[in-house]
Order: C-alpha cells, then structure tokens, then sequence
C-alpha cells in the first residue's frame, strides 16, 4: 500500500468520494498482505474459491480448455479484488496466476459482510466492477473472432493502459508492459511468434511505440478506430447508486 493508505480505497475514491467509516470497511480487507511470485498460481480452476485485493503487480484468471490449452480470461491490477465475481460459487470455475512479482491481501467471503450490510453505495460498486470486467472479456472474444492478429493485440494494450491510468494517471502517456507475450497470446488466442510479429507490425505501422518495455500510442485515435476500442474502466455511471 502507499503508506498507509488502502490500495482499494484510492481505487474507489477514483469512482465515489468515501466516508472515513466507508474507508475503514474497505482497509479491513487488506489488513494482511502476502508476496508471490510471477508464475506463481494463486488459486486453481475447482478449489476453494479465495478472494484478495491486489496491493502491488499484475495478476491473471484463466482457465483450461479440454485439450489443456490455458485460455486467459481477464488480467488485474492495484487495487483490484480479485475473485469477487465468484462470490456465488464454493469451488472457483477460473484459476488465477501471478503476471509479475506481486502483493496480496487475502481476506474471507465474510468480509464482505461488512462492506454490504453497512454500504449499499459500496455494494452497487462492486456489483458494478464485476460488470467492467465482464465487458472487458466480452470485447477480447468479439476481437478474437472478428480481428487480425495486430489488432488483437493493440486492444489488450489499450486495456490495460485504461485500467493502469486509474491509480497511475500517468500512464496515459505510456505503461510499462511486464507481460511474456506467451500471456498476451492466451488472451487473444494468438501463438508467441503472432504476438511477436503483432508487435512488430504495430510499431510499423505507427500505432504503438516502444522504448524497452514501455509503451506508448503514437496515434491513440486511429489504434482506437481501429480496435473499435470503448474505455469501460475510467468514467462510470454512478447515478443509480444509492446516496448512502
């Protein structure tokens, strides 16, 4: 966390401004954290569902599919809570691994008690991110069977620096990309080689730039023409919300 200050919390109060005993509730569920390591696998596909917020690094869900293929479902970052949209389920239909090196703060379904019971504005919100990241799969599998592969690629890029820019406002200029392109690849269904010509094409073509690992939008507004890219992750509609 940034001193002490609650990753979730400072993810939140992007959204809604938060009452100190909204604040409170929230800093209980990252009262311990814990380090993992990149390929480390949190949680597998059929055990006991788990549920943490991100405090630091990139994290992954997946799943496999019968041939045993691994088909990347969504990725996380600060200041997400991470398997709150399996809540409902006892064992977890996804397995989440570690993109990079990262900390986590674990916590049982029942803290969730207090977040719902004291904050129908809290629970309108995590209802509503589990929603963003159902849009985000659902536009990666429209992608994955409607584009190119350079395409493909250069939409899970702009995902990622929407979500990034969120608790890091500078990443709108650009965003360090720890990901292998093996992940890239399970998201959209792309072999290494294809993400690597991706990439190389992007750059070619003046759409992304790359300095190392950091990337960039030379022309955000043709890369998102072109992804048909829509920024579900900034600006919410907060207006259904309950006032309390």
């Amino acid at each position: 966390m940034h001193g002490d200050e609650s990753c979730l919390v400072r993810k939140i109060s992007h959204y809604i401004p938060l009452s100190d005993a909204e604040r409170r509730l929230l800093s209980e569920l990252e009262r311990e954290s814990r380090t993992v390591r990149r390929h480390e696998t949190l949680v597998d596909e059929g055990e006991t569902n788990r549920l943490f917020v991100l405090d630091s690094g990139w994290v992954y869900t997946f799943v496999h599919t019968p041939d045993g293929r691994r088909q990347i479902l969504d990725l996380h970052f600060p200041g997400d809570a991470v398997g709150t949209n399996q809540v409902a389920f006892a064992e977890s239909t996804y397995g989440i691994a570690a993109a990079t090196d990262a900390t986590i703060c674990p916590f049982p379904k029942s803290g969730l008690h207090g977040v719902f019971s004291n904050s129908p504005k809290l629970t309108a919100l995590f209802y509503t991110f589990a929603m963003i990241d159902h849009a985000a799969v659902l536009d990666r599998l429209r992608a994955t069977g409607r584009m190119p592969a350079a395409s493909r690629v250069l939409l899970v890029l702009l995902q990622c620096r929407a979500r990034l820019r969120i608790m890091e406002p500078s990443s709108a200029d650009g965003f360090e990309l720890p990901l292998q392109q093996e992940v890239i690849g399970d998201m959209v269904g792309l072999s290494n080689i294809s993400v690597s010509n991706a990439l190389k094409q992007l750059r070619e073509d003046g759409l992304i730039a790359r300095d190392g690992h950091r990337i960039s939008f030379p022309n955000e507004e043709r890369a998102t023409e072109l992804t048909d890219f829509a920024d579900h992750y900034y600006e919410i509609d907060t207006s259904w919300f309950p006032s309390r």
